[in-house]
Parts: C-alpha cells; structure tokens; sequence
C-alpha cells in the first residue's frame, strides 16, 4: 500500500468538506477517503485503504445499471486522458446496502512526479432536489430491479458476475456463487394460480434477505431462480449459507385465495470460483448443475459441487 500523498493541512481542508473525496493512484489504488467519505457511504477509511475502486466496494452504477466499475469508470477515464470528468447521475451503495445518487468529478494531478486521481462526489439531491432525484432513482431500479420481488434483476447480478470474475483472474479473490429455486413451483401456479406464485416468489425472496452479509448480491435470476454473489468465499461459508436459507423458507407458509395453505421449500446449489475456470459463467454453470442435482433428490436439499 502506498504512503498517503497528502499532507496534513490538506487532508484536514478535504475533511472538512461535507462531499465524499478519495484520492488514488494510477493504478486505482485508494490512498486517502475523506471524513465526507465516510458519512455518505458508511464505510471508513479502514475498510477502503489499500484497495482498488475497481475492487466495485461502492457499486457505482448509471440510469441503465451499468456497472461503471466495470465498464466506464470515469476516474479511470481520468488518469488515461488526463481530461476532467463529470457524470450527473450515478448510483452508489452504502456499506448498510441502501443506494445513494450522487454525481460524480474526477480530475487528475502529480504529486512529487507521481500521477494520482482525485474523485470528488456529493448527494445529488442537494443539488437537483428530492423530486427530480426520486425520478432519476426510479429509472435506475427500471434497469436494475426486479418488480415483483424488488431484487436486483439478472442484468445487473450479470455484470456483478463478470466484475467479481475479473478480481479472482487479477488478485485470486475467490467468490462463489448458490444458484436457488423454489421447489413444485408449477404445481403452486397450476393449483392455487398466478397470483400465488407471485406471492410465494416474494416470501421466498424476503426470507433470502435476511440470509445476506452486507458485502453479498442477491438477484432473481428468472422465474422462480434465485442467485446469490458472494465475495471472498470459502466452501465452509457457502455450505454454512445454503442451508441457512434452505432452512428459512422450509415450511414456510401461504394462504391460498379459497383458504388452503401452500408449504414452500427450495432447493440450492453452489459452487466457488476455480482456478480452471475460464469465465464467470464456469462457476455460474458449476452452481446450476449443483442445483440440479439437490432437485433431483426430492427438492429442500443443498449441494455444492
């Protein structure tokens, strides 16, 4: 980790500024994180020192939930042209997993012959106000959320896959990833109808919640799939995990339109980024056929693979 470039009466006027401001070198390592920092995100200087923004710790997305991470880093674009940068709406996640807009300036200086970045970004509706930002908000969750559950949605949790699979190549930070589903789902809708399994989709995405470290993505993947990203994970963890959720949705119930109840149960599969694997979608193909298997022993089982 490098030493910090700033001096001390510097830090203190940066600290003072109720914007966040985090300053990198030119490889994106984060060598200073303001005080403001740290009130709009939640996340200290301890958690965010010797890391890279490309390590995606805030999540930064834009209108269409591009992850910019990944993909349009304006600070990197930054240090590669050495031209300012200004982007007016962009979405960030707080260390307690709310989203934050903000905008966002980045600007390139040198230090003792040495090239750093400096982004600076602030609440947006400070300056735009609380009804144009709830309007930008919601054309974001457009792209990013799914409607019925309120998870992220499976462009996103995409891209969330593919930044996670580019950490394990660069620096061998492992993730893993537990593919879910919700067992007899057809049944539920053939037998108690639509508007069941909609209700049961739901339950079952609230039970997952509260399955969740903070670091973790959690996305329906499409009908009644669920995907969980974890980062830095060990096979332990993800076995610990899996039946951790397995066992909140087991039994749990739904009343039916005509009074009957509906007992939910799912079934999940997991696997932990390899070294043999080529892309995400590997470790993503490991998962689901893990998932198969836990179906095919009669559903309310776990398998890693």
């Amino acid at each position: 980790m490098e030493t910090d470039p700033l001096n001390s009466s510097l830090r203190e006027i940066l600290d003072a500024v109720s914007d966040g401001v985090y300053v990198t070198t030119d490889d994106r390592e984060i060598v200073f994180w303001s005080q403001g920092a740290e009130r709009l995100t939640g996340y200290g200087a301890a958690d965010v020192l010797g890391k890279h923004c490309f390590d995606n710790i805030l999540i930064h997305t834009d209108l269409l939930g591009r992850n910019l991470c990944v993909d349009g880093c304006p600070l990197w674009a930054c240090i590669k042209t050495g031209e300012r940068q200004h982007v007016d709406e962009v979405f960030l996640k707080r260390k307690d997993g709310s989203r934050l807009a903000v905008y966002v300036k980045a600007a390139r200086l040198q230090v003792d012959g040495r090239v750093y970045a400096v982004e600076v970004f602030g609440d947006l509706q400070s300056v735009a106000g609380s009804v144009l930002t709830q309007k930008i908000s919601e054309l974001s969750d457009a792209s990013t959320i799914d409607q019925l559950t309120g998870l992220f949605n499976r462009r996103y949790i995409d891209s969330i896959l593919d930044a996670q699979f580019d950490m394990f190549k660069r620096v061998h930070q492992r993730f893993g990833i537990v593919m879910l589903d919700v067992d007899k789902f057809k049944y539920i809708n053939d037998t108690f109808g639509h508007l069941a399994g909609d209700e049961a989709l739901r339950l079952v995405a609230s039970s997952l919640r509260s399955t969740m470290r903070g670091m973790d993505y959690l996305a329906r993947f499409g009908g009644d799939e669920f995907i969980i990203v974890c980062q830095m994970a060990e096979t332990s963890g993800m076995e610990s995990l899996g039946q951790r959720a397995i066992g909140l949705v087991h039994n749990s119930v739904l009343s039916s339109q005509d009074g009957k109840s509906i007992y939910l149960s799912i079934s999940a599969g997991a696997a932990v980024a390899e070294r043999q694997d080529a892309t995400a979608q590997d470790v993503l193909k490991r998962a689901d056929e893990a998932l198969y298997r836990a179906k095919n022993r009669g559903g309310n089982e776990f398998v890693l693979d």
